[in-house]
């Protein structure tokens, strides 16, 4: 196959997302109505890597977005040097732009702690995940490579900078194309001269690889993969995936067996389809009875609630009769707060003393209906506020409350943690 050093370019359509850091670049290919496979490339290049899968992957029945990382190919940089964490967050804000709700992710290298730490972010909305090579480095490793391995370049009117891209790139992939090559180095220019930002989040994340189990998960990549001499670790992290290496494939094997590639991804990603809407398993049942509606009196038959309902414009002093929105802030803002424990424990940190205060708002809206807004006020005066932060967000993927009205009502969130 003829691999052109243009196919930043390409035949899949391309597009860009408006998000609150700048504009994100993706190329899409296949069916829409299809499972969606959202890929995430490895640094420092960008989702041309993948072009040359894209008709591949889409004819296979898949619904294909292939992101250029923040910072990276075509996509607008971050506006400071972003953790794991962040990287992973924005992956769901892109997501969420592109109107998808449940995916396969698919990571390659750096792309592939993302898609992790993606999954840990919002597991629900993961079908099943593919690593094309995971760096899970030692602490040794991580603090040796973030000394030294990207030095960055700096450039010069000679354009020697450019024989220092360019010899990198043979450094890493010596059997690759001249073409492949070629692609490559307009990717690290596209970058800048820091072409280790990304680099620099994975050596300083450690991930929760335990916390992954039970998520199908496919390891694939070439033979010939640097990371291929990982597989003893990564296999052990992940002992129920299977590994399927590639004969001959290198880093690129995308470009190299486009085919061979899609059918491996493809086999997985649709034997994993259909638990899109995953089963309901019980665990507790709430049974109350009302009469009378909003000016009546609630009784639980399965607990000791009995209170006497009143309509807000009704009540008085001394009044003690509550109403809906009390009740349902009551039950988001305790769900939350246990919630945000788990989160908690997944991140293994300590938040300190939290009160998580809820406010529902009873409102019309157009057509002459009602519906409800949401109100979430989370302070931990004792947690750093991009700690808070990050276990709120992870929070809201686990509150049972916020998974059900997510997409129904608004829900705005306050964090308040401490310097």
């Amino acid at each position: 196959m003829s691999i052109h050093a243009t196919h930043m370019k390409g035949s899949s359509h391309r597009g860009y997302l408006e998000l609150p850091w700048g504009q994100v670049h993706y190329r899409r290919s296949g069916d829409t109505g299809g499972p969606a496979l959202v890929i995430v490339h490895q640094s420092p290049l960008s989702s041309a890597t993948y072009e040359p899968a894209m008709a591949a992957l889409g004819a296979r029945g898949l619904d294909v977005v292939a992101l250029d990382i923040p910072g990276f190919g075509m996509s607008d940089p971050t506006p400071s040097q972003w953790s794991i964490p962040e990287y992973a967050s924005a992956l769901w804000q892109i997501v969420d732009a592109l109107g998808l709700r449940k995916v396969h992710l698919l990571g390659q290298h750096t792309g592939a702690i993302v898609s992790a730490e993606a999954t840990l972010l919002q597991r629900d909305r993961v079908l099943s995940l593919i690593f094309q090579g995971i760096p899970l480095y030692s602490d040794e490793e991580r603090e040796k490579k973030a000394a030294g391995y990207a030095p960055g370049y700096t450039p010069d009117t000679d354009g020697s900078h450019l024989r220092v891209v360019w010899d990198r790139i043979r450094w890493l992939y010596p059997t690759v194309s001249a073409e492949s090559c070629t692609r490559q180095v307009a990717e690290y220019l596209s970058v800048g001269p820091d072409y280790g930002v990304a680099y620099r989040a994975v050596f300083a994340h450690t991930l929760d690889t335990a916390s992954l189990a039970g998520v199908p998960t496919l390891l694939l990549h070439g033979s010939e993969d640097v990371l291929d001499r990982m597989n003893d670790v990564v296999t052990a992290a992940f002992p129920d995936a299977p590994l399927v290496r590639l004969d001959g494939g290198t880093d690129f094997v995308a470009e190299e067996q486009p085919d061979a590639f899609a059918d491996a991804v493809a086999a997985h990603a649709l034997a994993h389809a259909a638990v899109a809407e995953r089963s309901f398993t019980p665990v507790y049942t709430a049974t109350v009875d009302v009469s009378g509606g909003r000016a009546g009196r609630a009784t639980s038959r399965t607990g000791a609630l009995e209170v006497e309902l009143t309509r807000p414009a009704e009540r008085t002093d001394g009044n003690t009769g509550t109403d809906p929105e009390e009740l349902f802030a009551a039950g988001y803002a305790a769900c939350f707060s246990s919630a945000l424990a788990v989160a908690e424990r997944r991140r293994r940190v300590k938040a300190g003393p939290v009160t998580v205060t809820a406010s529902v708002t009873l409102g019309t809206v157009p057509g002459g209906t009602y519906g409800i807004a949401a109100r979430l006020d989370v302070s931990a005066p004792q947690c750093p506020q991009d700690v808070l932060e990050e276990l709120v967000e992870i929070t809201h993927a686990v509150c049972p409350y916020s998974n059900a009205v997510r997409g129904n009502i608004e829900v705005i969130t306050e964090i308040h943690g401490g310097s």
